[in-house]
């Protein structure tokens, strides 16, 4: 994209990498994902495609589908600005490799993006493909859900605790979910008015407090929040990601914070295909309940 203001550049990640800046970081980034998606969409057992709308980005991929049905599920949400189109769910798999080695399904939700419908409609689409997840499940021998969303990932995640998951799902479904993992993501929309991502976003000062998990009243219940920041991030993302936390800790929900050293916006969610790599450890442990 190019960039009309300095408050653009602020909230724009690929400005604040170390490794390279701009388009560049982004195909980088690109390029690698698919990569590695690739090889684990053919050695992984999996369900793909599977519609919840009709959307053409609308669409569910199940990885694990020979495991146990008590095995835990984790379902992922990507990132991209709620507008770019080469991020997708099918790209964000390589993240089942690892899970699958310890008998951990997983999920990737894909979903229609900014302008093509609002934000506002995004998240109610959302909701129907977690419902359908909560139908492909055995919600009587699954050990726990564990939700994930990278970027605007981690928006659309925990804008699901104001009213969908406390207030919408059955008392015995809202109890499956174990942990949420918010990887470097914004929670307060609000400035992105005066940015140009706002072009395709088309947001409005209500609209925008309305999706914006610091401006709302979040219930978390049973479920552990986890707010993963990067240390290479641009700073607007982490600060917000220092205010999420201390909002969720303030509310009185389990919380843990979680800044990952040496990495920037992108890399946080790539090194994910490393087995060694500290935060996917954390989110198997977590998984399966090892903490």
């Amino acid at each position: 994209m190019s960039y009309e203001s300095n408050l653009d550049i602020e909230f724009s990640p690929s400005q604040w990498s170390k490794r390279r800046q701009g388009i560049e970081r982004c195909k980088e980034h690109i390029e690698l994902i698919e990569n590695y998606s690739q090889i684990v969409r053919q050695s992984i057992p999996c369900k793909l495609n599977i519609p919840y709308g009709a959307g053409k980005r609308e669409l569910i991929d199940i990885f694990g589908i020979n495991l146990p049905e008590e095995s835990p599920v984790f379902i992922h949400v990507h990132g991209g600005y709620w507008q770019e189109t080469s991020v997708r769910h099918d790209n964000n798999s390589f993240i089942a490799k690892n899970l699958y080695l310890h008998k951990i399904k997983s999920v990737f939700i894909g979903y229609e993006l900014c302008p093509n419908v609002s934000l506002t409609i995004l998240i109610e689409n959302i909701k129907k493909a977690l419902k359908m997840c909560l139908t492909l499940v055995d919600i009587n021998k699954i050990s726990g859900i564990h939700l994930s969303g990278h970027s605007a990932g981690a928006q659309i995640v925990a804008i699901l605790f104001t009213d969908f998951i406390p207030n919408n799902l059955l008392e015995k479904q809202r109890q499956l979910f174990k942990s949420a993992f918010l990887i470097t993501g914004l929670y307060d929309l609000v400035p992105l008015l005066e940015t140009s991502y706002n072009n395709l976003l088309k947001l409005d000062k209500e609209s925008a407090i309305n999706l914006s998990p610091l401006h709302q009243n979040l219930k978390f219940g049973e479920c552990k929040i986890l707010i993963v920041v990067a240390e290479n991030d641009s700073p607007r993302f982490i600060e917000q990601g220092h205010r999420m936390y201390q909002y969720v800790k303030e509310i009185g929900f389990q919380s843990k914070f979680v800044l990952q050293k040496n990495v920037d916006h992108y890399d946080i969610i790539e090194d994910l295909y490393n087995d060694k790599n500290d935060l996917i450890n954390l989110i198997i442990d977590i998984c399966l309940k090892n903490i």
